[in-house]
């Protein structure tokens, strides 16, 4: 028996390769199988489709062997009901689309069991076409993201810029409406995917509401962020803290790490540690002051091996106690 390469008149869709990115299904298909023409036989007698396509049996236009074929479902004297054409004659047609994936048997009623006129129709599932390439290149991906380490005449402005595969700069525009009128320095990414960046501004009003937004450009075009908002911190006030990661772990020592904004007021800084949330250790006190956020850091000692702590920052002036996220970390 031959297997049948696939016949078939395809409409070839060109699509344009900057449309959305989604997969589809290939086009369903014909495939021809010839019936008893010259012979007690189906031809091809074995085609291999996919779901969706459809087989055409067309009767051959000599009788020379029989006037009248079936293609029936199913093995010789066994019948499984999918489909049967009846017995028709020279220059008949006979059409089943095959919807679900499996292998096929037919064979035709008169001539099945006496003279093997068998066939078998194998049906893949469907193969997805390729779907169109994203373009390389384009104008920058830009997104506005929350200003971090606020105080009262300073603060970070976040975002992040695909560059879009070409040399892109950007640059974030702030100011007290949304207007702006006031630009960072320009700075230059390259590559193709999303990376954060961040700009530090000062001079900025003590408790007051501030608009922000990132701006980026390259050869295509230049896109602008959505509109952010912030308000500084009032000119004193209570301490403002952050926990940071540990550094620097051995089996018996390591490095607490945190952040402080005195907060215009002389303030007092050290972290509690041990090996549960009530802690029971710090370490010495440091003395901070003005409105500007600083890494604070403070090594100690004499820890366990293979134990975990917990950790946090502490920080006290006029204006209150602050104390930043529980922390942890394992020795090795």
């Amino acid at each position: 028996m031959n297997t049948c390469s696939r016949c078939l008149t395809a409409v070839i869709l060109i699509v344009a390769p900057f449309l959305a990115f989604h997969p589809t299904v290939a086009t369903a298909v014909t495939v021809t199988v010839t019936v008893g023409d010259n012979c007690l036989c189906f031809n091809p007698a074995s085609v291999t489709i996919h779901a969706g396509d459809t087989v055409q049996w067309m009767w051959g236009s000599s009788g020379l062997y029989s006037p009248s074929h079936s293609s029936t479902s199913g093995t010789p004297g066994a019948p499984n009901g999918v489909w049967d054409s009846g017995l028709l004659a020279p220059g008949s047609v006979f059409t089943h689309m095959f919807n679900t994936a499996g292998t096929f048997h037919y064979y035709c009623r008169l001539h099945g069991q006496c003279c093997g006129m068998t066939g078998v129709v194998t049906v893949l599932n469907p193969t997805p076409t390729p779907t169109p390439t994203p373009p390389l290149t384009g104008p920058p991906v830009v997104t506005t993201n929350a200003a971090t380490f606020i105080a009262s005449f300073s603060a970070t402005l976040d975002g992040s810029v695909n560059p879009h595969g070409l040399t892109t700069t950007f640059h974030f525009q702030y100011g007290k409406t949304t207007a702006y009128g006031l630009t960072t320095a320009p700075q230059t990414r390259t590559g193709n995917t999303s990376q954060n960046v961040t700009a530090n501004i000062t001079s900025l009003t003590a408790g007051t509401t501030y608009h922000f937004r990132i701006v980026a450009s390259n050869m295509d075009g230049t896109r602008m962020g959505a509109d952010r908002t912030f308000i500084t911190l009032t000119m004193t006030g209570p301490p403002v803290v952050i926990t940071n990661p540990v550094t620097n772990v051995t089996a018996s020592a390591a490095t607490l790490n945190g952040a402080l904004d005195p907060h215009g007021l002389t303030t007092t800084v050290h972290f509690q540690y041990g090996t549960t949330t009530s802690y029971g250790h710090a370490t010495a006190m440091a003395s901070q002051t003005g409105n500007t956020y600083r890494r604070i850091a403070a090594n100690i000692g004499a820890l366990a091996a293979h134990t975990t702590y917990h950790f946090r920052i502490v920080a006290t002036n006029s204006g209150g106690t602050r104390t930043g996220g529980d922390r942890t970390f394992t020795t090795p």
